[in-house]
């Protein structure tokens, strides 16, 4: 009786056991549930957060680059019609000469060359579809060109696109701000020299050319001792050789240092030899001068008489 007692006892004691295990498992596991349905629940939460600072900065990253690209584009468009007109301006004037048709003022442009002729070429480069779908607020409409002149300053061509600029969104964080591109050129249609000469004292004077070591003055940029011809020979030769004025040839005080043999280099008129085909005795910088400017120095053999 005691040991059937006994086994009854320990077989509960078990049982009990047994129950309270699984319902601690239970519980664990209920724990952990709610545990990870929280650990979800604050991602979600913190996603929430940063998806939109993330789409914030990356939209507003967008809409720098987008600007940068426009103002590429409309520089490049500019570049691209002046130029044009420049050339066409040489194509009008002079065309209009051989017509016999005189522009009443030699200075000035064409008409047909005006701001609004610019205008029509840089948004025909650019594009009407690209410009409305650009971020240029008010798409072509907003392309303006109230700045610019052309062929008001001696056939200077100054074009000036001025604009604003948006971002893809109203709300990415900066409203619309004005920008500008701009070309500033000359048509080619040379120019007058005799302005600049008019512009000294004495307009009927006459000009004259001389080198920076010259001893002599030219009357002519023809002359053959501005125009150097020049020759290699022989180093053990030069003792045999002549300039066209009969004299001989004697060493360069800037290049030739203790030079015995080789290739050297002479010209017509001139009475050095030179080691270096670069040396600043074969070098001519010739200045225009007022002939009251000469000083002292005598007119050239050559074109001077």
């Amino acid at each position: 009786m005691n040991n059937t007692l006994k086994k009854q006892i320990a077989m509960s004691f078990s049982n009990l056991k047994i129950a309270k295990s699984t319902k601690v498992k239970r519980i664990l596991r209920a724990v952990g549930r709610r545990k990870r349905i929280s650990l979800s629940a604050s991602i979600t939460v913190e996603a929430s957060f940063v998806l939109p600072l993330f789409l914030f900065f990356f939209i507003n990253i967008l809409s720098m680059f987008n600007i940068l690209k426009m103002q590429c584009d409309i520089g490049a468009a500019l570049h691209q019609s002046g130029n044009a007109m420049a050339r066409e301006a040489f194509d009008i004037r002079y065309g209009l000469k051989e017509l016999g048709i005189e522009n009443s003022d030699s200075e000035l442009l064409p008409a047909a060359l005006d701001v609004f002729y610019a205008e029509s070429k840089v948004k025909n480069y650019l594009g009407k579809d690209y410009l409305d779908s650009s971020c240029i607020s008010g798409g072509s409409k907003g392309l303006t060109f109230y700045k610019s002149a052309v062929g008001a300053d001696k056939d200077i061509i100054n074009i000036v696109a001025s604009y604003k600029a948006k971002p893809y969104l109203s709300i990415a964080g900066f409203s619309p701000f004005r920008l500008e591109n701009r070309y500033y050129g000359h048509a080619w249609t040379g120019y007058d020299y005799t302005e600049t000469i008019g512009s000294f004292e004495s307009p009927e004077e006459e000009y004259v050319y001389k080198t920076e070591w010259g001893e002599v003055y030219h009357r002519s940029l023809d002359c053959p001792h501005l125009k150097l011809s020049i020759t290699c020979v022989n180093l053990s030769d030069i003792e045999h050789k002549r300039n066209e004025g009969g004299a001989k040839f004697y060493p360069c005080e800037y290049c030739n240092h203790n030079n015995h043999a080789g290739q050297v280099y002479i010209t017509n008129y001139g009475n050095r030899y030179h080691t270096s085909v670069s040396c600043p005795g074969l070098k001519r910088t010739i200045y225009t001068i007022p002939i009251s400017e000469v000083g002292g120095l005598p007119p050239c053999s050559k074109c001077g008489g």
